[in-house]
Protein backbone atom coordinates (compact mmCIF):
# COMPACT_ATOMS: atom_id res chain seq x y z
CA UNK A 1 0.00 0.00 0.00
CA UNK A 2 2.82 2.40 0.84
CA UNK A 3 4.47 1.72 -2.47
CA UNK A 4 1.29 2.58 -4.38
CA UNK A 5 0.89 5.86 -2.50
CA UNK A 6 4.57 6.65 -2.99
CA UNK A 7 4.29 5.94 -6.72
CA UNK A 8 1.25 8.24 -6.92
CA UNK A 9 3.19 11.12 -5.33
CA UNK A 10 6.32 10.42 -7.38
CA UNK A 11 4.36 10.55 -10.64
CA UNK A 12 2.68 13.82 -9.59
CA UNK A 13 5.98 15.43 -8.66
CA UNK A 14 7.63 14.16 -11.85
CA UNK A 15 4.81 15.68 -13.94
CA UNK A 16 5.27 19.00 -12.17
CA UNK A 17 9.05 18.96 -12.68
CA UNK A 18 8.60 18.05 -16.34
CA UNK A 19 6.20 20.98 -16.68
CA UNK A 20 8.84 23.36 -15.33
CA UNK A 21 11.78 22.10 -17.36
CA UNK A 22 10.48 20.11 -20.32
CA UNK A 23 7.78 22.21 -21.93
CA UNK A 24 9.74 25.16 -23.26
CA UNK A 25 10.48 28.64 -22.02
CA UNK A 26 8.97 29.44 -18.65
CA UNK A 27 8.98 33.23 -18.17
CA UNK A 28 6.35 33.32 -15.38
CA UNK A 29 6.89 30.30 -13.15
CA UNK A 30 4.07 29.28 -10.86
CA UNK A 31 5.35 30.10 -7.37
CA UNK A 32 2.13 29.24 -5.53
CA UNK A 33 3.04 26.26 -3.36
CA UNK A 34 -0.57 25.45 -2.54
CA UNK A 35 -1.44 25.30 -6.24
CA UNK A 36 1.47 22.92 -6.83
CA UNK A 37 0.45 20.69 -3.91
CA UNK A 38 -3.12 20.54 -5.19
CA UNK A 39 -1.77 19.60 -8.63
CA UNK A 40 0.35 16.76 -7.18
CA UNK A 41 -2.64 15.45 -5.20
CA UNK A 42 -5.20 15.70 -8.02
CA UNK A 43 -3.17 15.06 -11.18
CA UNK A 44 -5.23 12.04 -12.36
CA UNK A 45 -8.49 14.01 -12.21
CA UNK A 46 -6.95 16.98 -14.01
CA UNK A 47 -5.36 14.71 -16.61
CA UNK A 48 -8.74 13.18 -17.34
CA UNK A 49 -10.62 16.49 -17.33
CA UNK A 50 -8.19 18.65 -19.28
CA UNK A 51 -6.37 16.21 -21.56
CA UNK A 52 -8.35 13.01 -22.11
CA UNK A 53 -11.83 14.55 -22.37
CA UNK A 54 -10.75 18.16 -22.89
CA UNK A 55 -9.01 20.01 -25.70
CA UNK A 56 -5.56 20.38 -24.11
CA UNK A 57 -2.43 18.48 -25.06
CA UNK A 58 -0.36 16.88 -22.29
CA UNK A 59 2.45 19.38 -22.88
CA UNK A 60 0.02 22.30 -22.83
CA UNK A 61 -1.55 21.03 -19.61
CA UNK A 62 1.81 20.74 -17.86
CA UNK A 63 3.04 24.06 -19.26
CA UNK A 64 -0.10 25.89 -18.08
CA UNK A 65 0.33 24.45 -14.58
CA UNK A 66 4.04 25.16 -14.23
CA UNK A 67 4.59 28.31 -16.27
CA UNK A 68 1.34 30.19 -16.59
CA UNK A 69 0.19 30.53 -13.00
CA UNK A 70 -1.45 27.15 -12.58
CA UNK A 71 -4.73 25.71 -13.79
CA UNK A 72 -6.83 27.25 -11.01
CA UNK A 73 -5.81 30.74 -12.08
CA UNK A 74 -7.07 30.27 -15.65
CA UNK A 75 -10.46 28.74 -15.10
CA UNK A 76 -12.08 31.36 -17.35
CA UNK A 77 -9.64 30.52 -20.18
CA UNK A 78 -10.38 26.80 -20.10
CA UNK A 79 -13.43 25.38 -21.84
CA UNK A 80 -16.27 24.20 -19.65
CA UNK A 81 -16.71 20.45 -19.69
CA UNK A 82 -20.30 19.33 -19.40
CA UNK A 83 -21.48 15.74 -19.18
CA UNK A 84 -23.33 14.74 -22.29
Amino acid sequence: MRSIISLYFIVGIALLVFGYFGTGACPDKNTDVVNDVVFVLTWPVELYGYVITGPMTPEGWLHKQACEGGLGEHSADLPKTQPQ
